[in-house]
């Protein structure tokens, strides 16, 4: 049945309209019994499914967990990151992602509705309630020079802020060199590593938790009161295969500009979009710690810090107490 189930959830995903049972029993070669016990099985994993005599079925609201099949959909009309894996859940979407490199060729993505040990920059641990976010790793092998991976972070970044605000609205900005707050409160971090040798970088792995579904009182619950959600701001559920789509198409355009062209053509709109300025904060990278204002990025994406007695300070990538 597990074959049918794959491909009847294609069919009615397809359709905005209803679909009949005979015309898809007739498309998979089956019974209308089979269909409507495997409808069933679809309702009882969370699927909103309608169904109307004469008119047959359709689907009214998904599940809150990924569905590979709806995720392969949505990513076939990429043109990088079209291949998924999907896991109800890992330890960490990063170490599933490092398991499969050797294997594939191509660039791919990895989803899981939960994360048992994810954790982000610093060795962080990050909460990954399962159903509520987007817990994944991006997979992209660039064959470039390991010098150039120092504004990787920064496009990703630019690209992961334009979803937030042109899809849903909010005012949000980054936490240089890849957070993304509203206002006081993290929406979303990612934790970017790479696989290189003497000859450039062979691969990145990119991995992003972006919260979406969470209510404030899940997050007073992990004792995240710090953290903000889509949901929270936009005052409405969150699709998580339409934000998906949004992200990766906004990753996509953002990479292919990190390929060709320098940051400082994006570092004028990537300064608007930042919110350490005009603020004095203390900085930390290894045993370097400053507490002062930035007052510049340069070209190669390090940070340039006044501090307090008025010295100058450049940061590759440290962390920022806000």
């Amino acid at each position: 049945m597990s074959k049918f189930k794959s491909e009847i959830i294609k069919c009615l995903y397809k359709n905005d309209e209803y679909i009949s049972g005979q015309y898809i029993a007739e498309k998979l070669n089956c019974s209308r019994v089979t269909i409507k016990k495997v409808i069933d099985q679809l309702k009882h994993e969370g699927f909103n499914i309608e169904s109307q005599t004469n008119k047959g079925y359709k689907i009214t609201q998904l599940p809150p967990l990924w569905q590979q099949e709806i995720v392969n959909i949505e990513l076939s009309k990429q043109k990088i990151l079209n291949k998924a894996y999907v896991q109800p859940q890992v330890d960490s979407t990063q170490l599933l992602a490092r398991s499969i490199i050797n294997e594939e060729h191509d660039d791919f993505v990895v989803l899981s509705d939960e994360q048992t040990k994810g954790r982000g920059r610093f060795n962080r641990e990050w909460s990954s309630i399962k159903g509520k976010g987007l817990w994944m790793s991006i997979v992209l092998k660039p064959h470039i020079p390991i010098h150039k991976m120092s504004t990787f972070n920064l496009f990703i970044s630019l690209a992961i802020q334009e979803v937030v605000e042109k899809h849903y609205q909010i005012n949000s900005k980054i936490k240089w060199p890849n957070d993304i707050y509203v206002g006081e409160q993290k929406l979303c971090g990612f934790l970017t590593e790479m696989i290189a040798d003497t000859d450039g970088v062979n691969a990145i792995i990119c991995g992003i938790g972006f919260n979406l579904n969470q209510t404030r009182e899940e997050f007073d619950k992990v004792g995240q009161h710090r953290a903000t959600s889509l949901l929270i701001e936009h005052g409405s559920t969150i699709d998580p295969y339409q934000f998906l789509k949004y992200l990766i198409e906004a990753i996509e355009k953002r990479y292919n500009q990190f390929l060709v062209s320098p940051f400082s053509e994006i570092k004028d709109t990537y300064k608007s979009k930042s919110m350490i300025w005009n603020r004095t904060l203390n900085y930390t990278e290894g045993n370097k710690k400053v507490k002062g204002r930035a007052i510049d990025i340069q070209d190669n994406g390090f940070l340039t810090v006044i501090s307090e007695d008025g010295e100058i300070y450049q940061f590759m990538s440290a962390d920022i107490d806000i």
